[in-house]
């Protein structure tokens, strides 16, 4: 018999309020010290110790950006980012996803950031997500490279 009085909360893939994926979690982590340190605001990661970023609504499935915050400029003009890892520039589950997160980008007039590895075993990350940006017709404000 079960006596735990904790209810269990399941979440949709894409919705879970913490990225458990290392590699994911390590740049996740470098990005919100560095827009810290900047000065932006309204902070929310997908980290332990930080507030997640809302849920977004979508026709097809809902997803949780991995990151959001607000630039300092006096529009306080609002980031959504998403970490891709080498392994994900070419998942099918991405194009949903990253289909839902540029919508919202163009909803709440903030910016969409990628964010990925400098680094990688196949080579550099950025041409290969920028092409799969281009063949789906969605435009990232910036690449990060880190």
């Amino acid at each position: 018999m079960d006596t735990n009085n904790e209810k269990e909360v399941l979440f949709n893939p894409g919705c879970e309020p913490v990225v458990e994926d290392e590699e994911r979690r390590r740049l996740l982590w470098l990005m919100a010290e560095y827009f810290r340190t900047i000065g932006y605001t309204d902070i929310k990661a997908r980290l332990p110790g930080f507030m997640p970023p809302p849920i977004l609504s979508g026709t097809i499935e809902d997803h949780r950006p991995d990151f959001t915050c607000r630039q300092s400029d006096s529009a306080r003009t609002p980031i959504i980012l998403e970490i891709v890892t080498p392994g994900m520039v070419e998942e099918p589950t991405a194009e949903n996803r990253w289909s839902l997160l540029a919508s919202a980008a163009k909803l709440y007039n903030a910016e969409l950031h990628f964010v990925v590895p400098k680094w990688a075993t196949n080579g550099p990350v950025d041409p290969a997500l920028k092409r799969r940006l281009a063949r789906m017709e969605l435009t990232a404000n910036r690449v990060w490279t880190v």
